[in-house]
């Protein structure tokens, strides 16, 4: 079911009711509810609602506290803002009228004029218009009106716009545009015949565009032969031409508002029949590579039409002509005179065409392109031929065909003469041979993708006709006639690149290859995205991308996920987010170590979730009873568990849970994406009070946890002493004594009237006591005993450290005072709880021993390498430091622990070994017990 469920309200089961109202705000992007209007609505209910559901009325629906919706079309829409509780609901409706936008029109009663004057302009529109501003042309005349009729008087020629700016009632605005026309009537004529032989009748016929509401009251015709002008009220006329002549006759045209325009119709010329026609040509035989001439004469004749026996045909007002046949054999010419297209009778001739027409074919040979092959098509017999070849090469005579070899490289005149002895006539034809040995090039080898580059032809043909189909760089050219080719290398690859010629007829095409390979390279560009993702999800890119050629890395790689302008410089994305649905552009940008760089872009839909809110959040319900379970949503649902429930895909579903479950609602749209909102029921049941463990055994200060069930429950502990909280299930427990203590649980719903309780005995054992004495100090390596007090009921003992005792396990131990140290006794009680006590025993600080050797042998043997002051009852070397005979600091150390060989000087001095000879030291230490002592003295470096 695609729909919204709305209620007023809900009560749901438990009781819970809620004060809440619900309400908004809505505002315009402009200040005007005029449509298209963005109307930006913003909840204000009390409380804190856990999600809103609104219905904007056009079919639109959001929810967040704040949306925006666009209304496309006026009218009045309800608004709907149903907030949603964790377990109430509450609605508000507000109607918002938009306004519809303001349409007008502008009637004109005439949008042309053929003279200055003045035109009325009604505007129209549906709103109730308050303000009218019109403009008029592009000087920008503004005239402001109440109403919404206006006229305004035009008096230049041309077309002028005509604004029109209104404001309605509401606020809104509306615009719109026509345009009128100043200008001359608009008028043409149409004549029957312009042309013949006399007496010619000649039908008019005027066609005038008159303006709107303007009519032709004349139009008058001067014919233009001097007879007197015709006028009427109707638009044709005829008249008579007797007389043999040119003529130009006008039309004059005038409307009911004294509008006037003349025109020429156009030229007319009658004539009669030309007499004293007279045809002859030179001689009736002609050789066939003769230009035949022919002469005619005819009186008033000012055009001759003659067609030549051979399918031809030519115009002209010249007496002489000539024609050049392309075959032999008899031709039967005509001729005919016209003085002003009218015509004579016709004149024939017969001539007879002999002896030859010189014709030949060639083809290239495509084995030897320099070589042609000539074939001898003449009309006529001819008895004798001679073939050059304007390449310096002798004259070839043969019968027929032929063959020959030209240059590698030019352009020759190739000639077939070609006579027949039995007429005495001859003929020669030309054509022009092209050869060339071309070659293709171009200055790169290696390139980037991206990279323009250019290839030639050297030793090009110069035959106009030749073009060229490139095939280069992965790609095929249309055909042309250009002798280079440039193109952007936008694949990557190592290419073979050639290029194919078409000469034209009678020439073999060519091929030229370059003889090496190109090899296009730079960032080879993938990466791998679904084509759509929910806005829940995030767009997992993976960057296949790696160099064309294996080691010219990839140093830069740029991403822009289409949310912004900003650059991401990682080669492999963190997964995307986006914020609203609709479809952004991921594009990829490299750069690799050789500067060349490529971009890869790819789309990707990014689809909106359903809406849905599910009320009550949670509730708790008595055992054997039902709750409504309510979805708001757009798009369909499905509930589970479906075992309890009365409907799985309804808008309200009962629930009737026997245990205390959560019932989850799912929404899915078209699009795959889904959504998921939970309700948690609690179902209140009969239950005894449990507890996990009825008998606890603490020792005295000591404290204990229990854990009581079921939960959901009032809980009350008696008594209270003791225990941390006496109103929750699992109260921090420690009595002064043993205590039984009495929880009880009561139903917290109100749905059960028992209630139930369980006992739990706290018993408090008594602990030991130790006293281990004061703390005492002995001299070094003095006995010393240990004697503690102690309580009757302590069974075991235990020492710690136990290193300088004679025992670990006994209550007095001794011990020999070698260095400080303080002593714990842990002491176990017959009941098993413990106590602790500790003493001090040290070393009194006039019977520390700080002792340093007076030689050493720094020789890396592992032996006396080190000089470094070995104690006892020393806690800290605060100072010791090391000279040389002249004063100067060989080392010095601070701080250090006592008896620490690696912390000694080793005999070096900044990395050097020093001399063998004596060096003097001074150290201060602090005693175990804090007092300060000093000792200073010599050592000797042996090597």
């Amino acid at each position: 079911m695609n729909k919204f469920l709305i209620l007023i309200m809900v009560f749901l089961s438990g009781s819970y009711v809620y004060a809440q109202t619900a309400d908004f705000t809505f505002s315009s992007n402009n200040g005007l509810f005029c449509s298209p209007s963005t109307i930006t609505f913003t909840q204000t209910c009390t409380g804190n609602p856990v999600s809103f559901v609104w219905d904007f009325g056009n079919g639109n629906f959001g929810s967040n506290p704040i949306e925006n919706n666009i209304y496309t079309a006026g009218g009045s829409y309800t608004v709907k803002l149903t907030a949603i509780y964790e377990n109430t609901v509450v609605e508000v409706s507000k109607t918002i009228l938009i306004n519809s936008a303001v349409n007008v029109t502008i009637l004109a009663d005439r949008d042309y004029i053929c003279q200055p004057g003045t035109i009325t302009f009604t505007a129209s529109s549906s709103e109730n218009i308050v303000d009218y501003e019109w403009t008029y042309g592009e000087s920008g005349i503004i005239e402001l009106k109440k109403t919404n009729i206006t006229s305004h008087f035009f008096e230049n020629y041309g077309v002028e716009r005509v604004g029109l700016r209104v404001t309605a009632a509401t606020g809104c605005i509306g615009t719109v545009n026509t345009f009128i026309s100043l200008k001359k009537l608009t008028m043409s004529a149409v004549v029957s015949r312009f042309s013949g032989c006399v007496p010619a009748i000649v039908n008019f016929r005027g066609v005038v565009i008159a303006p709107k509401n303007s009519t032709v009251t004349n139009y008058t015709w001067d014919y233009g032969d001097g007879s007197p002008q015709f006028s009427s009220a109707g638009n044709t006329a005829i008249n008579t031409y007797p007389l043999v002549g040119k003529y130009i006759p006008k039309l004059t045209v005038t409307t009911n508002e004294g509008c006037t325009n003349t025109i020429n119709v156009r030229t007319l010329a009658f004539g009669t029949p030309p007499t004293n026609h007279v045809a002859s040509t030179i001689k009736s035989k002609w050789c066939g590579s003769e230009t035949v001439s022919f002469k005619t004469t005819a009186l008033n004749a000012n055009r001759y039409l003659w067609t030549f026996g051979d399918g031809t045909s030519a115009s002209t007002t010249d007496t002489l002509i000539s024609h050049k046949y392309a075959t032999i054999g008899k031709k039967i010419v005509t001729v005919r005179a016209y003085f002003n297209e009218c015509p004579s009778a016709p004149i024939n001739l017969t001539i007879d065409m002999v002896g030859v027409v010189a014709q030949y074919s060639y083809i290239n040979s495509c084995t030897n392109r320099n070589e042609f092959s000539f074939k001898d098509i003449s009309s006529g017999t001819g008895t004798g031929r001679l073939w050059t070849y304007d390449d310096a090469s002798p004259a070839v005579d043969t019968t027929l065909n032929t063959t020959h070899s030209f240059p590698t490289s030019g352009q020759f005149s190739s000639k077939l003469f070609i006579t027949d002895t039995l007429s005495g006539c001859s003929d020669s034809i030309y054509k022009i041979l092209y050869t060339a040995t071309p070659n293709l090039t171009n200055d790169d080898s290696v390139i980037c993708k991206n990279s323009v580059t250019k290839f030639s032809i050297l030793n090009k043909t110069t035959n106009p006709a030749a073009q060229y189909i490139w095939n280069v760089m992965g790609y095929i050219s249309e055909p042309t006639t250009l002798p280079s080719y440039s193109i952007n290398a936008n694949r990557l690859g190592n290419f073979e690149n050639f290029v194919a010629i078409s000469y034209g007829a009678g020439s073999c095409n060519d091929t030229l290859r370059l003889n090496r390979t190109i090899l296009v390279k730079g960032p080879n560009l993938a990466f791998t995205m679904p084509a759509a993702i929910c806005i829940t999800s995030t767009l997992d890119i993976t960057n296949n991308s790696q160099p064309f050629i294996a080691n010219e890395a990839i140093i830069t790689s740029y991403w822009n996920y289409g949310k912004s302008n900003v650059k991401d410089t990682i080669y492999q994305p963190l997964p995307v987010k986006y914020t609203s649905p609709r479809t952004y552009s991921v594009k990829l940008v490299a750069i690799d170590m050789n500067g060349c760089q490529d971009s890869l872009i790819k789309n990707v839909i990014v689809h909106p979730i359903p809406i849905l809110h599910i009320v009550p959040k949670r509730d708790t319900i008595c055992y054997n009873t039902s709750v409504n379970l309510i979805a708001f949503h757009n798009e369909n649902i499905v509930w589970s568990p479906a075992n309890s429930l009365s409907c799985t895909t309804c808008d309200t579903a009962i629930a009737k849970p026997l245990v205390s479950t959560q019932y989850i609602c799912t929404s899915t749209n078209v699009f795959g994406c889904s959504i998921r909102d939970t309700s948690d029921i609690n179902v209140s049941v009969p239950f005894i009070t449990k507890i996990n463990t009825s008998n606890v055994f603490i020792c005295l200060q000591e404290s204990t946890k229990v854990d009581v069930g079921p939960k959901g429950k009032i809980v009350t502990w008696s008594p209270a002493t003791g225990l941390s909280n006496p109103t929750i299930y699992n109260p921090v427990i420690s009595p002064s004594q043993s205590t039984v203590y009495t929880v009880t649980l009561s139903d917290s719903t109100g749905c059960l009237t028992n209630s139930s309780s369980a006992n739990l005995a706290v018993n408090v054992k008594s602990l030991p006591a130790v006293n281990a004495g004061p703390n005492k100090i002995y001299s070094k390596g003095e006995i010393f005993s240990i004697t503690p007090v102690y309580s009757n009921n302590v069974q075991t003992y235990l020492w710690t450290p136990s290193v300088l005792l004679n025992c670990s396990n006994c209550a007095f131990p001794n011990g020999i005072n070698t260095n400080s140290q303080q002593y714990v006794i842990k002491v176990t009680s017959d009941s098993g709880c413990v106590a602790t006590d500790s003493v001090l025993i040290s070393i009194e600080c006039k019977y520390a021993n700080i002792l340093l050797p007076t030689a050493f042998t720094p020789n890396n043997d592992n032996l006396n390498d080190y000089f470094y002051p070995i104690t006892a009852g020393i806690k800290t070397i605060t100072k010791f430091i090391i000279y040389n005979r002249a004063g100067k600091v060989v080392y010095e150390a601070s701080n250090i622990n006592p008896n620490s060989k690696s912390l000694g000087w080793n005999g070096k001095y900044n990395g050097t070994d020093l001399s063998a000879e004596s060096y003097v030291y001074t150290l201060e230490a602090i005693c175990d017990l804090g007092e300060k002592l000093y000792k200073k003295g010599s050592v000797m470096i042996i090597r």
